[in-house]
This record gives structure tokens, C-alpha cells and sequence, in this order.
């Protein structure tokens, strides 16, 4: 059995979801998308059940936001949460760096920016 790098892609954006898991060779590279969440409360669920070892994930949701996502995971958790953000100088991709995040990546953005990110 192989030892793949388990992420949880959580967007509140279907299409940008399904971009994220069907772009990029995975498992080829060594990963498995283990979930999917469209808000950080679905994403605490699947993180407590699957047990990621990365978050690609979105800061502003409906329900739970990323922010409030990460200080809740940083609560219990330390693996590395790479946000997703549609704007570059966005304050909220600042803080939820200084919360705990680990790197991020602006939306729109190509399959291998993301891989060399994870």
C-alpha cells in the first residue's frame, strides 16, 4: 500500500474544487485528495474522520471562514494550511498567515503554482 500525502481541499467554489482535485496528477506526484469541504465547518468534520496532513484552503466562506477554520485546527493540529485568495494584498490572507497559516496561493492560479506550494 502506498504512503501518499493525504489533502483536504476545502472552497466554498464548486468549480474551483473540482479544478483543484482533476488538474494535477496527484497521485503521481505523491498525493491523495482524501476530501473536499465548501466551508471550514464541513472541514473540521472531515479533518477529525480522515485526518489530512495538508489543507488547501479558502479564506472567505460562508458558515466558517478560513481564519476562523485555522485558529480551531492550530487548536489541536499542526499540519500546514495553504490558503487559496482571489486578491493579492487581501488583509485576511495576512492574518490568517499571522493565525497559522502556512503559505497561499492567488486564485486564479495554475496546476503546477499549486503543486510547488504542497
Amino acid at each position: 500500500m502506498e504512503n501518499l500525502c493525504k489533502i483536504l481541499v476545502v472552497d466554498d467554489e464548486f468549480i474551483i474544487r473540482q479544478g483543484i482535485i482533476h488538474f494535477v496528477d496527484w497521485k503521481k506526484e505523491g498525493f491523495e485528495i482524501i476530501g473536499e469541504a465548501s466551508n471550514g465547518k464541513e472541514a473540521l468534520e472531515i479533518i477529525e474522520k480522515m485526518k489530512p496532513h495538508i489543507i488547501l484552503c479558502d479564506i472567505v466562506m460562508p458558515v466558517m471562514d478560513g481564519i476562523e477554520m485555522t485558529m480551531k485546527i492550530r487548536e489541536n493540529y499542526d499540519f500546514p494550511i495553504i490558503f487559496l485568495s482571489a486578491k493579492s494584498e487581501d488583509i485576511d490572507k495576512i492574518t490568517g498567515l499571522n493565525i497559522g497559516g502556512d503559505d497561499y496561493v492567488t486564485k486564479p492560479f495554475v496546476p503546477m503554482e499549486l503543486l510547488a506550494r504542497v
